[in-house]
């Protein structure tokens, strides 16, 4: 008998590596180094590999590539990281070499020099890929003092940012960046998928109001001629009027329904115009839920009071707040008085004071998170915890009671040093999910371990017995009135006829009484704790896991060196 002839069918015949969607995709996962041994392999895997190798291009590394190369192969670059424009060359020599193949960026971080003639190739680059691009950072030296004004070369044309009718930008930051209002309506208009912005020490200059007492008619957007019915607009009942150079004019603000994360200064968001009196920022973004404030100075013109209307009238979703590179002082009182009902807050390590903590205290129904930003090159991913300068140490009584009053789901002070003494003294709320702290005494991998791992193996066999619990049957019905326990180990109880007795184990089964069953007790298994996996030795290792282990939720936890959960 003759055998089978082999099957001629190509799919039977491929591997799962001959396919190039799976090549792409397990791609993504490799480092640039196995990603070039990979475009070595035959011409096939080249084809795929090669645009997975170009796709990132970080001119912050200087690399070395020459330019026949570069030239070659731009058109596989979907992400530039900072690339630098100056009037001696550098960067700009790439650019120009590599500006012509790139027609699909997705992400591009560019600064900008004084020279417009270098600037322009930069503006060309943005036009052509301004449809494609989702990320979007741009950045210019700061204003020189002398001026009164801003001057032209840091105006730059809206129309270059974003594409007029199909826009995906996401993530846009302006830095020294200088916009007109019209400018900048423009720009959120353009941008409906808009979710974050940055114009951090950027100026929204004022000019271009639209006057809705218009020739064509009340109701109708000068700068678009759409219908005010439209949900971006306010209609005629939602315009306000402010006086410019002695005029009157009736103003009526885009608001862009999809942005929710704005970073600015105060004086950038209520004061946009030093010069002209202009409405806030705040009026173009009703869905705004996060704010982060940097370069905070308390303005006599911009009270708590007024910053508190204002978010209160034009984003009443807003639930997050982060300051940055901010004294104590306008933290402390922007967040006791200026901000309701807050969820999360980010704050800068110097900013742990007595009084920002007490102003935390005010939103003591909603604040759930508390971040702490981290220093430029601090990484938590160490094993070997790093020695630090915690000035706020012998405060720290003050941070327990956040612990004890809020419902703090997810808290990082990594550069705080906590005494176990005065976390025994009161419990804390019960709600905590995350925590990133450091605790006295635990200053080496092997004392965190040594805390860390006995919490991981009590929550381990904690879950092991819930399962072993929830399979385990109803197996006597013990005679009792409610409100009596139905006994212990050594008693036995009446029950109905032709059910045996047996002991009852009160650190495993509990009696539930049921109505449903003529008044009588179900002996059920016990749901454990995870405490009665741990056994005590009275070491500061110890009573750190026994503290933790009291904390029904919290799942992820760091204590200065690696992460760890269960």
């Amino acid at each position: 008998m003759r055998a089978p002839a082999p099957s001629t069918n190509p799919m039977k015949q491929q591997k799962p590596l001959d396919i190039p969607e799976i090549r792409t995709n397990v791609g993504w996962y490799l480092d640039l180094s196995d990603v070039y041994s990979c475009t070595l392999v035959c011409r096939d895997w080249a084809r795929t590999f090669i645009p997975l190798l170009w796709h990132t291009v970080d001119f912050s590394l200087k690399p070395q590539i020459p330019l026949c190369v570069l030239k070659k192969h731009a058109r596989h670059i979907r992400r530039l990281e900072y690339l630098e424009l100056s009037e001696k060359g550098g960067d700009t020599v790439r650019l120009l070499c590599v500006s012509s193949g790139i027609r699909h960026l997705r992400h591009l971080s560019i600064a900008f020099c004084e020279s417009e003639q270098v600037n322009i190739h930069g503006f060309d680059l943005l036009r052509r890929n301004r449809a494609s691009l989702m990320f979007l950072k741009i950045i210019r030296k700061p204003f020189e003092p002398e001026f009164d004004i801003v001057p032209v070369q840091y105006c730059i044309p809206p129309d270059v940012l974003v594409h007029p009718t199909s826009s995906r930008l996401t993530d846009l930051s302006l830095h020294n960046i200088s916009l007109t209002r019209e400018g900048f309506a423009y720009i959120l208009r353009s941008s409906p998928c808009l979710k974050k912005l940055d114009l951090t020490t950027s100026n929204i200059l004022a000019g271009g109001y639209i006057d809705t007492v218009d020739a064509r008619g009340p109701g109708r957007d000068l700068l678009t001629d759409q219908d005010s019915e439209d949900d971006y607009y306010l209609g005629e009942e939602g315009a306000e009027t402010i006086v410019v150079d002695g005029a009157v004019i009736r103003w009526r603000p885009f608001r862009h329904h999809g942005l929710v994360e704005l970073a600015a200064t105060l004086q950038e968001i209520f004061e946009p115009d030093p010069n002209v009196p202009s409405p806030s920022l705040l009026q173009h973004f009703p869905r705004l839920q996060e704010l982060y404030l940097s370069e905070l100075e308390l303005i006599s013109s911009i009270k708590p009071s007024v910053v508190r209307s204002e978010i209160k009238a034009c984003c009443p979703d807003l639930c997050t707040v982060g300051f940055s590179s901010s004294p104590s002082p306008a933290v402390e009182e922007l967040v006791t008085y200026a901000f309701e009902n807050l969820a999360a807050v980010h704050l800068e390590r110097h900013n742990y004071t007595v009084g920002v903590f007490h102003g935390l205290l005010h939103h003591h129904s909603t604040l759930t998170s508390i971040m702490t930003y981290a220093d430029p090159g601090t990484s938590f991913d160490s094993r070997q915890p790093e020695p630090i300068d915690d000035f706020f140490k012998d405060q720290g009584r003050v941070i327990q009671l956040l612990f004890q009053i809020l419902p703090l789901k997810t808290v990082c002070f990594h550069e705080h040093e906590m005494k176990i003494e005065w976390m025994e003294e009161k419990p804390w709320r019960g709600t905590l999910e995350e925590l990133s702290v450091r605790i006295e005494g635990l200053d080496t991998e092997q004392k965190i371990e040594k805390a860390l791992s006995p919490w991981v193996e009590c929550w381990n066999k904690y879950r092991d017995a819930l399962r072993q619990a929830e399979g385990a049957p109803l197996n006597l019905l013990l005679e009792g009135s409610k409100g009596d326990f139905p006994g212990t180990a050594e008693e036995s109880i009446p029950a109905e006829p032709g059910v045996k007795l047996e002991p009852v184990d009160e650190k495993h089964m509990t009696a539930q009484f049921n109505d449903n069953q003529g008044g009588r007790y179900i002996l059920a298994p016990k749901a454990p704790s995870p405490l009665d996996f741990f056994v005590n030795d009275g070491s500061l290792e110890a009573r750190v896991t026994r503290f933790l282990l009291q904390q029904p939720n919290l799942r992820n936890i760091w204590l200065g060196s690696g992460y760890w959960s269960h």
